[in-house]
């Protein structure tokens, strides 16, 4: 007869958990501990849970919605109860840690004041018109031979940079000696390049074509400051009137003459010793400041010889009003 195994005496009592399914269910619940304080912590943060799902932590007083994805409490607890289910089916195997997402700045736009003014914008600084000068040429010869205190150094030294005046011997200007027709036209030409010519060439038969200064001579001639004694003739090497000097340059710059010469003239003793057809020319030259200024700056002396000084001094007072010039304090 075979003996039949003991009948357990007790068959409702539950079986004991072994010690796997012990650690199994601890560790299980550490888990869920610290998802679910983790998870209440992180309000409006993403993070990656359940297999890499992305939850939103959201909250609304109005609804008492508390949790995840925007779901009630007892939804989150079902969740929360199928991931121990989940872990203990592997209780030998340790619960995956999901790393959170690492909160995202925002990056705020800061709000404009509308109390502060507007920032006015600043127009450019208009830059005024530089009026072109006579260049400066720094390799001109320096004169020797002016006098301290002359009265004409400041204009010989002004025109002497530009390269206006010729050196008439080893570094002399000779400022008190009488100027020719000739001379006078070179300086002329330098002195008002830029001028537009306005008349025609004339072939003087006493200027032969190696004369050094033709090209000044017929320069002279064509922007209308200087014309012949006739239509063959300028005399080139002959000394010039001083009132020649002023009505040459009322003509050439066509300076608007006056209503009455007379009464321009009257503060001139000596206006009358020039001849009458220069009068007007001569008025119209005194009026726009063309006026020799020397030792006797009362007296025009019309008949006698102009220098070299008595030009260089009417050049510059024409090159100050054309502001090519900065006038001498």
């Amino acid at each position: 007869m075979t003996n039949s195994p003991t009948p357990n005496p007790n068959p409702n009592r539950r079986r004991r958990l072994t010690a796997d399914e012990l650690i199994a269910i601890g560790v299980a619940l550490a888990g869920i501990g610290t998802v679910f304080f983790w998870g209440i912590g992180q309000k409006y943060r993403s993070i990656d849970l359940l297999q890499g799902e992305t939850a939103s932590v959201s909250s609304n007083k109005g609804t008492g919605k508390i949790g995840l994805l925007g779901e009630d409490a007892g939804q989150e607890q079902r969740t929360i109860s199928s991931v121990a289910t989940q872990d203990r089916r592997n209780a030998n195997t340790t619960p995956p840690i999901t790393s959170p997402v690492p909160p995202v700045t925002a990056v705020e736009t800061p709000a404009v004041d509308p109390t502060t003014p507007p920032v006015a914008t600043v127009p450019s600084p208009v830059v005024p018109a530089i009026v072109a000068v006579a260049p400066i040429i720094s390799t001109a010869p320096v004169f020797t031979d002016i006098p301290n205190q002359f009265w004409g150094e400041t204009y010989i030294t002004e025109l002497r940079k530009r390269g206006i005046l010729d050196d008439f011997g080893t570094g002399k200007f000779d400022p008190t000696k009488e100027i020719t027709r000739g001379e006078y036209a070179k300086m002329l030409d330098r002195a008002f390049a830029d001028k537009p010519l306005t008349a025609p060439t004339i072939g003087f038969k006493d200027i032969p074509k190696n004369y050094p200064r033709k090209e000044a001579v017929d320069k002279s001639v064509q922007l209308g400051f200087m014309s012949g004694y006739s239509p063959t003739k300028f005399a080139p090497n002959q000394a010039i009137p001083r009132y020649q000097l002023q009505i040459s340059l009322a003509k050439g710059l066509n300076l608007p003459l006056p209503t009455n010469s007379d009464t321009t003239l009257k503060n001139f003793s000596d206006a009358d010793n020039m001849p009458k057809y220069a009068r007007k020319k001569m008025a119209a030259a005194v009026e726009s400041g063309l006026v020799i200024k020397d030792k006797t700056p009362n007296l025009l002396k019309p008949v006698q010889n102009a220098t070299r000084a008595d030009a260089a001094a009417l050049i510059y007072e024409v090159l100050v009003k054309e502001g090519k010039i900065q006038p001498a304090q």
